[in-house]
């Protein structure tokens, strides 16, 4: 039946009053959409609260990380968040702008001209309309004096591996009692060492590599990294000669001479050549074609008076100046 029927119906074939129509046309659509829900609250876009803020001191800087929230605190993902408070003990001393939803990301501060006195940061995330986080777990650092830049950076490619040496820092060397040594390819493996050198063992033929070494200060269990880095770039290719062969000594008999050196001890050695002459200065020839894997030979054409020498080999084909020569009796 619809509203009208209904209408005509009531009051016997009659129209109704203008105000009853109205009231029953009322009653039959509430009938016909249902219950009306409760009002729901608006959504919250608060940003979730920085949990893992830390602080370091980088050469006069002190760089702060954090993770910035990838949510709001009703669990939704946060998207549009906008920028970053820093605080400096309560104050606000920087905004930077949000880098990423959940990603990493840093800021640096300058030490400025005190060194001393203990810096707390904490920070809120700020989001486009500008709805606040909680503030974030605070960190806290004093700044110190740093060591300058290591001096003399080398890289020398030797032995199935890359040798790396420096020299301590002409600037504050007082304060440098460690390195932290960086391949750029690989930065999540830094090493720390106390000398200044250090071997990088894994080689790999042909590969451009560069490495970053940094003075480091180490106070009250923490490290303060100084100045720099020091950079330096190499072809892991190896054109480093072994060392040139030492101690020759000659025992002769009827059968011939047996000539014998020192061993040298480079991890790529592949061998050694041995060398004749009647001269000292001239004339000195290979005794044979193939490389010698000990460090001792027999010649069998010894004669009293000749010239010996000895050079030394490695896997690259690197070879070392032959070694004064040695006269046999």
């Amino acid at each position: 039946m619809t509203a009208r029927d209904m209408q005509f119906k009531i009051w016997g074939g009659h129209r109704p009053p203008l105000q009853w129509t109205i009231a029953i046309l009322l009653a039959v659509l509430l009938l016909g959409c249902g219950r009306v829900g409760d009002p729901q609250p608006p959504l919250i876009r608060i940003p979730e609260t920085v949990k893992d803020l830390t602080v370091a001191q980088n050469g006069y800087d002190l760089v702060l990380t954090w993770t910035n929230p990838p949510r709001y605190i009703d669990g939704s993902a946060a998207t549009n968040l906008a920028r970053v408070q820093i605080r400096n003990n309560g104050t606000t001393i920087a905004t930077v702008n949000v880098a990423g939803l959940g990603k990493p990301q840093s800021f640096a501060v300058p030490v400025g001209p005190a060194i001393g006195g203990r810096r707390t940061f904490s920070l809120v995330v700020e989001t486009t309309q500008g709805k606040l986080s909680e503030v974030s777990n605070s960190t806290s650092i004093t700044p110190v004096e740093v060591p300058g830049r290591v001096a003399s950076l080398e890289a020398i490619p030797d032995q199935r591996r890359i040798f790396l040496k420096w020299e301590m820092p002409k600037d504050r060397p007082e304060f440098a009692n460690a390195y932290v040594v960086v391949r750029t390819d690989i930065p999540g493996e830094s090493e720390t060492v106390t000398e200044t050198h250090y071997e990088d063992v894994r080689y790999q033929i042909g590969k451009t590599l560069t490495y970053q070494v940094t003075a480091v200060r180490r106070v009250d269990g923490t490290i303060a990294m100084g100045l720099g880095p020091a950079t330096v770039t190499v072809v892991a290719k190896d054109e480093t000669p072994p060392l040139i062969p030492s101690g020759i000594e000659i025992q002769t008999s009827d059968m011939g001479a047996f000539v014998t050196w020192q061993p040298n001890d480079e991890t790529d050695l592949a061998g050694y050549r041995v060398f004749r002459s009647e001269h000292p200065d001239r004339g000195f020839k290979v005794l044979t074609d193939r490389i010698v894997n000990s460090n001792g030979f027999f010649d069998v054409s010894y004669r009293p008076g000749l010239y010996y020498a000895v050079s030394a080999i490695d896997e690259f084909g690197n070879e070392s100046r032959m070694s004064p020569p040695f006269r046999a009796p």
